[in-house]
């Protein structure tokens, strides 16, 4: 029965660091040029949103969502602009789809320019995505007003893997920067643990090890101790896992009280 109730605060603990620390996988692969963005009502934030601006209490945060955004739509920019190509084959007119490429380059200025440490970075960020969204679905109408959904998917499919390369700059800042939000975490749960392995950060940072290999070593750290001391790192974490989320969403509420954060 002990060993069943310590395995289970090892596991709260590790599904507790889960979400104080963010994951070193990409996200924020929006907007999806093959899925619908979802449909919001005034001053409404979708879940995906309200996920994505937790980590925007500090400039690095913000300016790892912003990078990720920067990301998707130039994504998107390459995508669409390898569609266009093919469609000048077909003799289509694609005057529409061009202005609409020529919004996403200025919108990729907007967000290069937008301020990280602003007291406004989370709505900025809301807005400038919004916007990307808007655009995406832009471009998918137009593109169905011309060809049928069969042709739509073999141009997808055409163009699917040739903007990668391309896009691979961009992945490389997103981890790194990952990796120094991750960095910054790791050293405040360190300071809940009560010791520090500046190594295993390293590590970690230099790319030697995940993010997943770093919590499994912290929780062989944690079940070494005491049962009061993992109680009391479960209660720390906890809380601060709680004010992180408390701040998310007054982050939220902000943008609804503002009526903005919506399509346009």
């Amino acid at each position: 029965m002990k060993k069943i109730l310590n395995i289970l605060i090892v596991l709260m603990i590790m599904a507790s660091l889960a979400s104080l620390a963010l994951a070193d996988e990409e996200t924020g692969e929006y907007p999806d040029e093959e899925n619908e963005p979802e449909e919001l009502g005034e001053g409404n934030l979708d879940d995906e949103t309200e996920e994505e601006i937790e980590i925007m209490n500090n400039s690095l945060g913000a300016e790892i969502r912003l990078l990720q955004l920067e990301k998707a739509i130039m994504k998107n920019i390459l995508i669409g602009e390898k569609a266009v190509e093919a469609l000048k084959t077909m003799e289509f007119s694609i005057s529409n789809l061009e202005d609409i490429l020529t919004e996403m380059l200025l919108l990729i200025e907007e967000v290069q320019n937008a301020n990280t440490s602003s007291n406004d970075s989370v709505q900025i960020y809301v807005d400038l995505k919004m916007d990307a969204r808007n655009l995406t679905k832009k471009f998918q109408v137009t593109i169905e007003e011309l060809l049928d959904d069969e042709k739509i998917k073999e141009l997808r499919e055409r163009v699917r893997e040739l903007a990668g390369d391309e896009l691979e700059t961009y992945s490389k800042k997103i981890r790194n920067k990952i990796r120094q939000f991750n960095r910054n975490q790791l050293y405040r749960l360190y300071g809940i643990i009560g010791e520090t392995d500046i190594l295993l950060i390293d590590e970690y940072v230099s790319g030697n090890f995940s993010l997943d290999q770093v919590k499994l070593q912290i929780c062989k750290i944690i079940n070494q101790m005491t049962k009061e001391k993992r109680y009391q790192i479960f209660s720390e974490i906890k809380e601060d896992n709680i004010r992180k989320n408390i701040q998310a969403k007054e982050f939220g509420e902000n943008i609804h009280s503002d009526g903005k954060g919506k399509p346009q």
